[in-house]
């Protein structure tokens, strides 16, 4: 064992874990920390979708805490003495940070049990059914790697929208809608990938919300394939991108860079014509429900943006070029085409940037941009139909693809 859980008060012990994993078949990790108001019903759907469609089969729940303050652990207890399926309940103590808990259950899941397929859901979750439990399993069986296709409001994923999706679509040729969801099925060689991969500990982001770019990059690198389980909408705590995702921002688009680094050798030799889409497994099918709507505060956007343009003119003259003057004259936002030029030279600059200090204070200098970016697209899509919307953003995507060559000279 390369990780012995130690005893904390409230935690399940070490041998109490092993003997629930060592004959499962399929487990599920939920990582949690202040979910209080959740994480019942997440293990409730969790529960019934296990004792459902693996009725006979050994499985197990792991639940991966970050020492809650909140009472989660309490409802997790309550849940656990009336399932029929075991749930364990381990502490985070790596970081503080999701990221750290996915590891856990992760190693935990590679080194204790037998099983061939693991789910992941977050533990904030409202729409989450027993459905998405075979539908991520079954989809990561079947291809090697299940991701979430969600129905999602046009303001909601926009971390995801313009920045991981285009980048990843760029980088592989294939067009995952949500390489970021949070809710994932891994088979056992992707597990056992994940499990001894050294970017745990060489890329601190990925202990914190960079772990779901992290895992997807690692499985496209590694040929695993990919398929996209259609799991409705996702409903959860959504922020305002111009208020409270700054942390998340810099967390997922800095493991990104460091994961475009890492496999460099593999994504750039890659040869294809055009882009393909993942498969998508939609049966048992899910009740149809909408997103809630996600309220955004455009003024607020094109401030971060003129701030960012104030604060950091000297840095993004400096990674950019000539180009950094075009940046005043863009009152309305960043367009795509511009959108894909920075980050190809944002990209490059991360790659040449050996301190962690200066990597930081780049990431902080881009998020004012994709404000920009945001700004602008907020004002292309306020009075569209929501197909136009999604086609709006497969065009984003396709623009990177074709413009790949920008980031690989």
């Amino acid at each position: 064992m390369k990780y012995i859980l130690p005893k904390v008060e409230g935690y399940d012990d070490f041998s109490v874990v092993e003997k629930v994993l060592e004959k499962s078949k399929i487990v599920v990790g939920v990582p949690s920390r202040n979910t209080v108001h959740t994480i019942g019903y997440v293990l409730k759907m969790v529960v019934e979708g296990l004792e459902k469609y693996y009725r006979g089969t050994d499985k197990a729940i792991i639940v991966c805490d970050g020492l809650s303050s909140d009472g989660t652990i309490d409802v997790v207890n309550v849940i656990r003495k009336h399932s029929a399926t075991p749930i364990v309940l381990v502490p985070n103590l790596r970081a503080p940070g999701k990221g750290s808990a996915v590891r856990t259950i992760i190693e935990l899941t590679s080194e204790l049990s037998s099983a061939d397929v693991l789910v992941l859901v977050d533990s904030d979750l409202r729409s989450i059914t027993p459905e998405w439990i075979p539908l991520l399993a079954e989809t990561a069986r079947k291809y090697g790697y299940a991701t979430p296709l969600y129905i999602r409001h046009r303001y909601d994923a926009t971390i995801t929208n313009f920045i991981a999706r285009p980048l990843t679509t760029m980088a592989y040729g294939i067009d995952i809608h949500q390489p970021i969801g949070g809710d994932f099925g891994l088979s056992r060689k992707l597990v056992d990938l994940l499990a001894d991969n050294y970017l745990w500990t060489s890329n601190p982001w990925t202990q914190l919300f960079g772990v779901d770019i992290f895992i997807t990059h690692t499985a496209l690198a590694n040929n695993v394939g990919v398929g996209e389980a259609l799991l409705k909408a996702k409903i959860h705590e959504a922020k305002d991108p111009a208020k409270n995702l700054k942390k998340m921002f810099i967390e997922v688009t800095g493991t990104l860079f460091t994961v475009l680094v890492e496999y460099e050798d593999k994504w750039t030799n890659i040869r294809r014509e055009r882009i393909h889409k993942p498969p998508v497994e939609a049966e048992p099918s899910i009740p149809d429900i909408k997103p809630w709507e996600v309220k955004v505060e455009f003024k607020k956007a094109l401030l971060e943006f003129l701030n960012g343009l104030e604060k950091y003119s000297h840095l993004y003259t400096k990674y950019l070029g000539d180009h950094a003057k075009h940046l005043y004259e863009m009152k309305n936002g960043i367009d795509t085409e511009n959108w894909i030029h920075i980050l190809s030279k944002v990209y490059k600059y991360f790659k040449n940037t050996t301190k962690f200090k200066d990597r930081l204070l780049l990431l902080d200098s881009l998020y004012h941009l994709w404000q920009g970016r945001l700004y602008n697209y907020y004002n292309m899509v306020k009075d569209l139909l929501e197909e136009e919307v999604e086609e709006l953003l497969e065009k984003e995507a396709l623009s990177f693809w074709n413009a790949r060559q920008l980031f690989i000279t």
